[in-house]
């Protein structure tokens, strides 16, 4: 296991910028596969304990990182900035974000001429909401 050099220090750092997520050994960012996530311990708002490898070199890597970081790395833009999608969960904040009561939002149809309205779609979502106030509606 690789650990990185900072965890190992004495005494504590002022807001510490949390390690890029990169292999050291390679410098490979590509082939990077999470392992697990944990909350912190103390907990650490925005932050998550990740441990994680890369599959070209077989280096392992364990250590706290922005939750930021680690949507970067899963999602690839797929969902909202700044949300961690994992399985069923949306983290946002450090914590799971909370399922409100199922809703219904409303997205606007194709623009259509200017004779015809564009018609409104509904679905089916799943309300999430943060501890901060930061919501997320899920296509259910």
């Amino acid at each position: 296991m690789t650990m990185l050099p900072a965890a190992n220090l004495p005494g504590e750092i002022d807001n510490p910028e949390p390690p890029a997520l990169i292999c050291t050994m390679c410098g490979n960012a590509n082939d990077l596969v999470i392992e697990a996530i944990e909350a912190t311990v103390p907990a650490l708002p925005g932050h998550v304990s990740l441990e994680y490898s890369c599959m070209y070199c077989g280096s392992f890597y364990g250590h706290d990182a922005s939750v930021q970081q680690v949507a970067t790395l899963l999602n690839a833009g797929a969902t909202a900035p700044g949300v961690l999608h994992f399985g069923r969960y949306f983290i946002h904040c450090g914590e799971p974000m909370e399922e409100t009561e199922e809703g219904i939002s409303g997205l606007d149809g194709p623009v259509g001429s200017k004779d015809s309205p564009s018609p409104t779609i509904s679905i089916r979502t799943r309300p999430l909401k943060c501890h901060c106030g930061f919501r997320l509606d899920v296509p259910l």
